[in-house]
């Protein structure tokens, strides 16, 4: 094992964990806004607009190509008309997550903003991909799509002294980051993701999907989802979205082309339709 780092404890992860900050109130009203089954559009619209930062993304949402609406959109109730109540709950945790990973990771070699572009692209396609092979409800890939990647937010500073033995090794090796992660720390970055997204009491099935996002085939709570996540991972690190030094010894799993019935054609006529939108960060950091 590497001097210049030290392995993890089991306590020193969930201590880590919990000193994450907390979502804001305005955000937990709007989640729960969103899951209460007797609330109207009007009312969720009057949530929304006590968060002044979460109003203004989800208007810029709602008027960016990826919903490519002809009708540009005004208030907060259009956004939720045409978004939907779980797409708004979806950009409420968006909200939040921006601020926590739109830093820079020098533990991965990604500049200011590069995990948020990354995160949010991934978001995106992982949506599209499950609109694409009917896996419902498609809001659950994209939180577990946006989430991918938490885990490094944390493991960042312990990589960075060893950023260059890391890189070494998995290049002479030929193994993803991930690998010498869990042997260097004992924990890799999605292992901790799921441990978050677990903190948060997110469903199991997404914590699931984060924590196999590199190795879709060992999901057994809802599969589909992580080799629908897998997947859309491996298109936007394939496009140079947010790639960082890790991305480039990462693969597709032959297994989620089967599992969701993808054929390479129709994963890359997917990878040119969604290109130009992850070209440009569509929703911006908070």
């Amino acid at each position: 094992m590497s001097a210049l780092i030290t392995r993890l404890t089991a306590p020193e992860v969930a201590a880590a964990v919990a000193e994450l900050p907390p979502m804001p109130s305005s955000i937990q009203e709007v989640i729960s806004a969103c899951d209460d089954q007797d609330m109207t559009v009007g009312q969720l619209s009057q949530v929304v607009l006590r968060d002044q930062s979460l109003t203004a993304n989800i208007l810029k949402l709602a008027n960016s190509s990826f919903y490519g609406h002809a009708r540009r959109v005004t208030t907060v109730t259009e956004a939720v008309v045409m978004l939907g109540f779980s797409a708004i709950k979806s950009l409420a945790i968006s909200s939040h997550t921006a601020r926590l990973l739109s830093g820079s990771l020098p533990g991965y070699g990604l500049q200011q903003g590069e995990l948020w572009r990354h995160s949010i692209s991934v978001a995106f396609t992982a949506r599209r991909l499950a609109v694409e092979v009917q896996l419902a409800p498609v809001e659950e890939a994209f939180v577990a799509g946006l989430l991918l990647d938490i885990g490094k937010t944390i493991l960042s500073s312990y990589m960075e002294n060893a950023f260059e033995e890391v890189t070494r090794i998995s290049q002479e090796r030929r193994v993803p980051f991930h690998e010498v992660e869990a042997e260097l720390l004992g924990f890799d970055h999605a292992e901790l993701g799921a441990q978050i997204a677990s903190s948060w009491s997110f469903p199991p099935e997404l914590e699931e999907a984060i924590r196999f996002h590199h190795s879709p085939s060992g999901a057994t709570l809802k599969p589909t989802l992580a080799h629908c996540v897998h997947l859309a991972d491996a298109a936007c690190m394939m496009l140079g979205v947010g790639l960082g030094t890790d991305g480039l010894m990462y693969g597709i799993d032959p297994a989620s082309l089967a599992v969701l019935d993808i054929t390479p054609d129709r994963l890359m006529r997917l990878m040119d339709d969604v290109g130009p939108l992850v070209s440009n960060d569509p929703f911006g950091p908070a």
